[in-house]
């Protein structure tokens, strides 16, 4: 007996025989898109290209149940007919005679004739006058006289017009347009905690100044004698004094200070701090010729603050004001200095004066500290500067 072997998406399974096969088919294990082969044979095909398995596929599906259905199961789900009651059809009604009514009971009747009014102090009472109130069935059931005597009402006192609200009856912020309320009455003002509230808050405040007058033991001068005192603020001084006292390089550098320009320019590059270096340098009357600045590293968050840089300056001196001029230098380096807080690995000047040229190096920490008020400008001059 051969075997088969069929493959499908979940994988592949082998069968007997062809009614294995054949079973599957008909379960629905096997769909019509999966492959078959028989045991040894390379070569797959479609299930439904077999001429004994298409027919499964091309059939009824409910063809699977007919073969193996057993009526003995249905059989237990049939429901018993109930026989339905035979509608009865209505007797027919035989009437042997029809009898005709005599002539008199549809002839026609004459009127009542109308009863004269009661004269006064008649009785009015149908038994005693049978004559003149005939009994009829409409006297009977409904008789014209009291057989009761009226029912006595109590009269309450009711006002003279009822108000009738309707649907705003039950509205408990609505006025009536007619009732009439009393005006409310003002309350009186109590005069009486309002006086003893004012007696005790003055009887306190007079307390309180007995208090400071008496415990205050400051003696105050009185403005007549004020006035007339002159303080003794002495003589000014004369030229020669003044320069004794004051230090003419204090004079100098308040000058620098308000030459020197407020604020910081960006330096995105080096030859954007070499532009903002000459602007400043100028604007304090330095005659600078070059600046050449090297930035070596860059700090901050975008790498766009310079952080370790090196400057070379070419600066003219004028004739009596080289101090001013290393002055005005050391104030706008050290402003640079702080604001970024730069490490200058070198700081070299060239400085050109009637003597010829000079190389010398500043100290940049000593002009930072020049320029946030730690150091006077006599101090800088004296400590900043070394020649080489």
């Amino acid at each position: 007996m051969s075997q088969y072997e069929i493959k499908t998406d979940d994988g592949r399974e082998t069968y007997d025989d062809l009614d294995a096969v054949k079973s599957a088919i008909r379960s629905g294990k096997i769909g019509r898109a999966a492959n078959i082969r028989e045991a040894g044979d390379k070569k797959w095909r479609r299930v439904d290209s077999l001429d004994e398995l298409n027919a499964l596929f091309s059939a009824d599906i409910w063809s699977a149940w007919e073969d193996d259905s057993d009526d003995s199961l249905l059989d237990a789900f049939q429901k018993e007919e109930v026989p339905k009651p035979a509608r009865l059809e209505p007797a027919p009604t035989l009437i042997d005679e029809v009898e005709e009514l005599p002539d008199a009971s549809v002839a026609p009747v004459d009127p009542e004739p109308e009863l004269e009014p009661d004269l006064p102090g008649e009785s009015t009472d149908m038994f005693e006058r049978p004559e003149r109130r005939p009994i009829t069935p409409a006297s009977t059931t409904h008789p014209t006289t009291r057989r009761r005597p009226p029912a006595k009402i109590i009269d309450f006192p009711l006002p003279e017009s009822l108000q009738m609200d309707g649907v705003h009856a039950l509205d408990m912020k609505r006025d009536s347009g007619t009732a009439s309320r009393p005006p409310p009455s003002r309350l009186p003002v109590r005069w009486g905690p309002i006086v003893i509230i004012g007696v005790l808050a003055t009887a306190s405040m007079l307390m309180w100044v007995w208090f400071v007058n008496i415990n205050a033991d400051a003696e105050f001068a009185d403005r007549r004698t004020t006035m007339g005192v002159t303080p003794n603020i002495g003589v000014p001084l004369a030229e020669a004094e003044v320069e004794a006292v004051v230090s003419p390089y204090d004079t100098l550098e308040d000058e620098l200070r308000e030459q020197l320009m407020e604020g910081i320019l960006d330096i995105p590059e080096e030859t954007d701090f070499e532009d903002a270096l000459l602007i400043e340098l100028r604007r304090v009357r330095v005659d600078v010729r070059s600046v050449r600045v090297k930035i070596e590293s860059w700090a901050g968050r975008n790498n766009d603050v310079p952080d370790q840089v090196s400057f070379n300056l070419k600066v003219v001196g004028r004739e009596g004001e080289l101090d001013r001029d290393l002055g005005a230098l050391g104030l706008v380096l050290g402003k640079y200095v702080q604001h970024y807080g730069l490490q200058v690995s070198t700081l070299n000047i060239i400085l050109s004066s009637e003597d010829g040229l000079r190389k010398i190096q500043m100290n940049p920490e000593t002009a930072r500290r020049y320029f946030t008020h730690r150091v006077s400008l006599e101090r800088f001059l004296s400590t900043a500067f070394a020649a080489q």
